[in-house]
């Protein structure tokens, strides 16, 4: 059952007393686009699951298995992938996503880190802009050293988005840096009760860590290994691959 956008948001105060918070009352659907060499194997249709508490996102186009292949001489790469679009889940009222990730080092089934939501410190804007029949208003703030413009509704006062964006008054529909790098741009939006999927938390190995300290131990034994190939006297170079966040600072 399809139910007007105004009646669902009539009963999320009343929805919400008894709701599962693995049940969604919307889903967006994104296209999802970074030109970076580290996400652009995940470009393609994204969706995210909310209710007033939780929310997912799911980076659907994301590949399913890992594959390798040889992209030049003594080049060995690997793509990975992940059958459930590497999740991000948000929990809102404690400002806190747990993202699903790609370790290798210690899980081929990929490792759990945590992370802070909803700390952007967003400029509003009067600019308005509608998608589909939601109204929408601009926003633009920095994030992970992007700068990033998001157009959010106030028809749904959720306060999550697409990727690891939130914290403005209402649902981000489209985001997009400044520099064109990454964009999430909007596809469709469906308020029901009977939306089939559920917020789950992702599977994979608990690192119990945060997104930033798993880093740092990651550079640490990188920086370690190759420091061990050149004492034998390999010529041994690492070339960060670009992400959509850049610093895992704000």
């Amino acid at each position: 059952m399809n139910l007007p956008l105004s009646c669902i948001l009539f009963l999320f105060p009343l929805s919400l007393l008894a709701q599962n918070d693995s049940i969604p009352i919307g889903r967006v659907v994104y296209i999802q686009e970074a030109n970076t060499g580290g996400d652009a194997s995940k470009n393609g249709y994204a969706t995210l699951l909310f209710n007033n508490n939780q929310s997912l996102y799911i980076q659907n186009s994301a590949p399913k298995q890992d594959s390798s292949f040889n992209s030049g001489e003594y080049v060995y790469s690997t793509m990975f992938g992940d059958n459930e679009g590497f999740p991000i889940l948000k929990i809102h009222s404690a400002r806190k996503l747990y993202c699903k990730i790609t370790c290798p080092r210690f899980s081929k089934n990929h490792c759990i880190v945590t992370d802070t939501f909803g700390t952007i410190a967003w400029t509003l804007h009067p600019e308005h802009k509608r998608f589909g029949q939601y109204d929408c208003r601009r926003a633009t703030g920095k994030y992970r050293g992007r700068d990033y413009e998001a157009w959010y509704t106030l028809d749904i006062p959720i306060s999550t988005g697409p990727f690891k964006l939130g914290g403005l008054p209402g649902l981000i529909l489209e985001a997009r840096t400044l520099d064109g790098i990454v964009k999430f741009q909007f596809s469709s939006l469906e308020i029901s009760s009977n939306i089939p999927d559920i917020i789950k938390m992702p599977l994979g190995k608990d690192m119990h860590m945060s997104l930033a300290a798993f880093n740092a131990e990651f550079e640490a034994f990188n920086n370690a290994l190759l420091e061990n190939y050149r004492a034998k006297g390999f010529q041994v170079t690492s070339t960060p691959i670009e992400t959509i966040e850049l610093n895992t600072e704000n």
